[in-house]
């Protein structure tokens, strides 16, 4: 009689060999582990990739200095004290786009022609709107392809200012604020360079970088720019993921004329000079202020020595 036929699939399968499932993790000995490269824009201050910060309240002169030291970045000179490895900028006015163009007018005067180094974008990109990143990003992949052409690595992004490029959010959420972060990271990532966004101090400068705090907890860096006392102004580097803070710095904004205006006024500008830090007086930072218990231990100390 004729057999019935036989299924062999269950047997084809049985003898496919089974693949283990991929894992993202890796097991490393801590006897084996090796130095971890690090790969710097501006040596221990700004990491070749990444997102940080330049902060400070109104008035003390964040967007002139950090146009002043973006410009030492495309000429390869020191930032701060520190070794940078020249590289292209993009520079991003979302806000005050005409004052930093005669910023910018100023500072050629001093640096000379940058040779396509430099690139400026004078329209506000919204980092809420997955649209906007989309053409930030199309419009930096040009910037980078021109920079190339030329011989040169796009290095820096700079934001001008975190608030003008955010309407509508909300700075104080993660709701709000953890997607916009992801974005300039993502960004960041992608592309292989730095951004730098320009933000501003709360209501009290003191507790620095306004909004979320996990702006602060996930950046590469920070720098904190002070209140001006008298003309001079500075701040200092206060987070460096992998690299050194509590450095301060000093400068002065100098007024420069670039041209005059229809009425034949003079136009004019500032230009940054470095200087020494300002020495603020006891009091002027919640810093400098002593705690109930820092008093006590003052006074235990002015009777110890008092008695002998």
């Amino acid at each position: 009689p004729m057999s019935a036929p036989v299924d062999t699939t269950a047997d084809v399968v049985e003898f496919i060999p089974r693949l283990p499932a991929l894992n993202k993790f890796r097991l490393e000995d801590f006897d084996d582990l090796q130095p971890a490269k690090q790969f710097w824009l501006v040596k221990g201050l700004w990491p070749r990739s990444g997102v940080c910060f330049v902060a400070g309240p109104s008035m003390s002169g964040k967007s002139f200095w950090l146009l002043d030291q973006l410009a030492k970045v495309v000429l390869g000179e020191p930032v701060l004290g520190r070794k940078s490895k020249a590289a292209g900028v993009a520079y991003i006015a979302a806000e005050g786009g005409e004052g930093v163009k005669n910023r910018i007018t100023a500072l050629r005067a001093r640096t000379g022609p940058l040779n396509g180094a430099f690139k400026f974008i004078g329209q506000a990109p919204d980092l809420t709107d997955p649209g906007d990143v989309d053409d930030m990003r199309a419009i930096l992949v040009e910037a980078k392809d021109a920079m190339a052409k030329r011989g040169i690595r796009l290095g820096v992004v700079a934001l001008d200012t975190m608030s003008a490029a955010i309407p509508g959010a909300d700075e104080n959420t993660a709701k709000d604020m953890s997607p916009v972060l992801a974005a300039l990271q993502s960004l960041a990532a992608d592309l292989g360079l730095l951004i730098v966004v320009v933000a501003h101090t709360g209501k009290d400068s003191e507790k620095g970088l306004r909004g979320w705090s996990g702006l602060l907890a996930n950046a590469d860096g920070l720098i904190m720019l002070d209140s001006p006392v008298d003309d001079t102004r500075g701040g200092s580097v206060v987070k460096v993921k992998d690299g050194r803070s509590g450095d301060a710095f000093g400068f002065e904004l100098v007024v420069v004329e670039i041209g005059t205006d229809d009425d034949g006024d003079p136009v004019t500008t500032c230009l940054v000079e470095t200087c020494e830090p300002a020495t603020k007086s006891s009091g002027s930072r919640r810093a400098d202020r002593l705690s109930p218990q820092q008093e006590l231990v003052l006074r235990a100390i002015s009777q110890a020595i008092e008695v002998g």
